[in-house]
């Protein structure tokens, strides 16, 4: 009589081990390698749009002052100025003209439909702590005209920089409620608002709203220029100033 040979162990117990050993390491590995590529394409994302928007940046020179601060005191003329003023500011800072991907926080004020704008170059490592400038306004205030203009000019030539804070440009509506809802996006977001430059008089119970004490803001409400002649040699000394605060990689 011939030995049969021996026979593969049919253990069940023995696949179901291997399994649950072999089957959550590769899921791991999986996730790794998924979360790798992912991280490799966003960061080429961002350097083609940091390319892009280093192309489209212009230095700060009297002529591009004059043009937006002659274009904004129309604007600021117009009845449905706390409207206007967003639209201008997002389509001449977006991604088509200056780069930026410009948000509009909408809200009422007095039965009127109001926005709140900023657009920012996000911060490469501490991008919770943010540098503003920011301009508040009101319709028919022409003065307004200037400090925006001063605002755009800086905006347009430190566009596609990269930071290590976060650098915003902010404008408010001096309507009920703009305070407000721009400290429930800063809550909302976790942000952490470290230097604050305003052009302008300071809005009221801003400090109180964005709970800038406790955070120890600086705060900067710097005499506006009268000209725009004037602004361009403010607009270089602000723009010096943020840079050095915001920190560059």
């Amino acid at each position: 009589m011939t030995d049969s040979p021996p026979q593969a162990s049919s253990d069940p117990g023995r696949w179901i081990r291997a399994a649950l050993v072999i089957f959550p390491l590769g899921t791991v590995l999986l996730g790794i390698a998924s979360f790798g590529i992912w991280q490799w394409k966003k960061n080429r994302e961002e350097d083609r749009s940091f390319k892009y928007a280093l192309a489209l940046k212009r230095e700060i020179a009297l002529g591009g002052i004059e043009k937006h601060t002659n274009l904004l005191r129309e604007v600021l003329k117009q009845g449905d100025a706390l409207q206007a003023v967003p639209g201008y500011l997002q389509s001449t800072m977006g991604e088509e003209n200056m780069g930026y991907a410009v948000r509009r926080d909408r809200f009422q004020s007095g039965g009127a439909e109001c926005s709140n704008a900023d657009a920012e170059l996000a911060g490469k490592q501490m991008p919770y702590d943010v540098t503003m400038i920011l301009v508040p306004y009101a319709a028919g205030e022409e003065s307004s005209a200037l400090a925006l203009a001063t605002m755009l000019s800086i905006a347009h030539e430190v566009t596609g920089q990269p930071m290590l804070r976060t650098l915003r440009f902010a404008t408010l509506p001096r309507v009920p409620g703009a305070v407000e809802k721009m400290a429930e996006r800063l809550r909302g977001e976790g942000d952490r608002v470290k230097f604050l430059h305003v052009l302008g008089s300071m809005p009221e119970r801003l400090e109180e709203s964005w709970g800038l004490k406790a955070l120890g803001t600086a705060i900067e409400t710097p005499p506006l220029p009268s000209t725009p002649m004037d602004a361009v040699a403010f607009a270089k000394a602000l723009r010096d100033k943020v840079l050095a605060q915001t920190g560059q990689p």
